[in-house]
């Protein structure tokens, strides 16, 4: 039996990679790339959305996308930082939808990388996938990226939007940061540490993407988050207590943070809580639902 064609956009992203993980052996992994240099015209070919270019091959006989290219949202917050953050997310998903247009590419399933910024940063509140969108440029930036994944209907897709929280991984992001200064006997929680927390293990998004594959009922904006609610401050104490348990831990005024990282900032304030109601309700099944869960290992 023929593997199904897998797309993979994004290809030297973390994520993309964990994914990679979980889905070769089971399927013809073909990925899009930005840097030419990476590029292998076999199963890595080249694209450039600004020269409207990509090798027709990587499309050719498609059966599923995943969409997980966008330039780094922790970069400076600059105007063209932005431009770049939507063109790399929106421009890019529109570009790949046009193409299977004019190729006549019917994909079965798209499944596109969305964010938590959807629901707007500068908030506390529970929030499920029923909840209304958020008013900030993260908030716009993130409707038009679904708007643009639903596309993907119009030419009989099954779309999937990833509303993805923290993610947890010991090579990459929020966690590599947190534990350098752990190393060294120290870390912080920002004023107020109270709020929540949302995150997620980069294994666990990487899983439910295949699982997404498999189940023809998951459709529509999932939020990928673990179900307990947590405070940054128990956040970071569960991380010291099986990683460096001799470490303190002090408080920061949010406002110096702000002055270092600006409306990046929001990223890392916490506040909102991403009920995973759909994600629960589907069956999924979590490695990996506590910090302990994998920390302990």
């Amino acid at each position: 039996m023929v593997a199904e064609k897998v797309l993979i956009t994004g290809f030297n992203g973390a994520l993309a990679k964990r994914v990679t993980l979980f889905l070769e052996n089971k399927y013809d992994l073909i990925y899009l790339t930005s840097n030419k240099k990476s590029a292998n015209n076999k199963d890595i070919f080249y694209w450039n959305i600004k020269e409207n270019y990509i090798d027709d091959k990587a499309l050719i006989n498609c059966d599923h996308i995943i969409h997980l290219c966008g330039f780094n949202i922790m970069n400076k917050w600059s105007d063209k930082n932005k431009k770049l953050m939507y063109s790399s997310r929106v421009d890019t998903a529109n570009f790949l939808y046009h193409k299977c247009k004019d190729l006549q590419v019917n994909i079965k399933t798209f499944i596109g990388a969305s964010a938590m910024g959807y629901y707007g940063l500068n908030k506390i509140a529970d929030v499920d996938e029923n909840s209304p969108a958020g008013n900030d440029w993260l908030a716009k930036l993130s409707i038009d990226w679904e708007e643009a994944a639903n596309n993907f209907k119009n030419i009989g897709s099954r779309t999937i939007n990833l509303r993805i929280s923290l993610l947890m991984d010991p090579k990459s992001g929020f966690l590599r940061v947190t534990l350098f200064p752990l190393r060294l006997g120290f870390t912080s929680v920002f004023l107020p540490s109270n709020l929540s927390y949302s995150w997620i293990h980069i294994d666990d998004v990487a899983r439910f993407v295949l699982f997404a594959l498999h189940k023809k009922n998951v459709e529509g904006p999932y939020n990928m988050s673990t179900p307990l609610k947590q405070s940054q401050y128990e956040l970071i104490k569960e991380i010291r207590k099986y990683i460096f348990s001799y470490a303190l831990i002090f408080p920061i005024p949010i406002f110096i943070m702000k002055l270092v990282l600006g409306g990046r900032s929001q990223l890392l304030s916490g506040g909102l809580h991403l009920k995973p109601t759909k994600l629960v309700e589907s069956g999924f099944k979590y490695y990996f639902p506590t910090i302990s869960s994998f920390l302990k290992k």
